[in-house]
């Protein structure tokens, strides 16, 4: 009895100065491997520790206080990386690869100076690209590309830091157009179109360069025949007396878009007739009150 109670001491005594040991050990390699110099500045090998859990926030190597070559981030959760960034000139620039919890890519970019800069691409977990977008300083700047699940894109629009500018399509999916117009810093000016599934146009007209609708709006059904007719006066919708004063001032103002074939497969023309019936043979509406 004795002999077995001096074993599970000794046993015990083992145990605890091998524990002891790797404490110390890990203390002395992190105490190593975090270093500055006599101005402060870190040096070599870093690991840093997240102060709430006791794993590792990041691991990476330092240049006179600066991220060089590739740094590693973690979740603060588990134990699994978040982000790879390989950094290039003199820690200005740094490409970043970030992941799911799952270990799946999430996105693709670049930094410059802390800020997203060029081309970035976020995925979802089963690695099907969700959208690209360019950015400059920090800012969506140029081209972004939104997809949907099944891979075709669903719209497409250009950005002028970070303020919608250019053209813009977005789409139903089998990449059928949906509607299409364009953006000056951040207002619809210009002419607007938008469309049924089948590609018939069902309300085109025109947005001032105050971002507000202005002239004539034909709304369609979707054999392409003209269903009703507003007339707009910044952004105002007039009445029927106005819009008649409106549109004898402005003859030949009435948005044109090339005719649109229906579902049989024969080109719709919806121009109105002097007699205010389209060419169809479908009664011009009247405009709002």
């Amino acid at each position: 009895m004795v002999i077995v109670l001096n074993e599970k001491k000794r046993n015990m005594k083992i145990y605890f100065f091998f524990l002891l040991f790797i404490i110390v050990s890990i203390s002395q390699a992190q105490t190593a491997a975090n270093k500055t110099d006599d101005k402060g500045l870190k040096q070599g090998y870093w690991v840093k520790l997240n102060p709430k859990t006791g794993k590792p926030f990041y691991k990476g190597t330092f240049k006179d206080d600066k991220p060089v070559g590739v740094f590693k981030y973690y979740y603060e959760e588990i134990d699994t990386i978040k982000t790879i960034m390989e950094f290039k000139n003199n820690g200005t620039v740094g490409y970043a690869t970030m992941f799911y919890m799952t270990g799946a890519k999430q996105a693709k970019g670049k930094y410059v100076n802390e800020q997203k800069d060029s081309v970035w691409t976020i995925y979802d977990e089963s690695g099907k690209i969700l959208s690209s977008e360019s950015y400059k300083a920090g800012k969506r700047h140029g081209k972004s590309i939104v997809y949907l699940q099944n891979g075709d894109i669903a719209e497409e629009r250009s950005f002028k830091n970070d303020i919608n500018d250019g053209p813009y399509k977005m789409y139903f999916e089998g990449k059928k157009l949906k509607d299409k117009g364009n953006y000056v810093a951040g207002k619809l000016v210009g002419k607007n179109a938008y469309y049924y599934p089948s590609g018939t146009i069902a309300a085109i007209g025109y947005y001032n360069n105050n971002g507000n609708k202005n002239g004539v709006w034909l709304y369609k059904n979707n054999e392409g025949k003209v269903t009703s007719k507003d007339v707009y006066d910044d952004g105002k919708l007039l009445n029927e007396k106005e819009a008649a004063e409106w549109l004898q001032k402005n003859k030949g103002k009435e948005p044109k878009e090339e005719p649109t074939k229906n579902p049989k497969g024969k080109k719709t023309d919806t121009t109105k007739s002097s007699k205010g019936t389209t060419k169809s043979g479908t009664p011009a509406k009247s405009t709002k009150k």
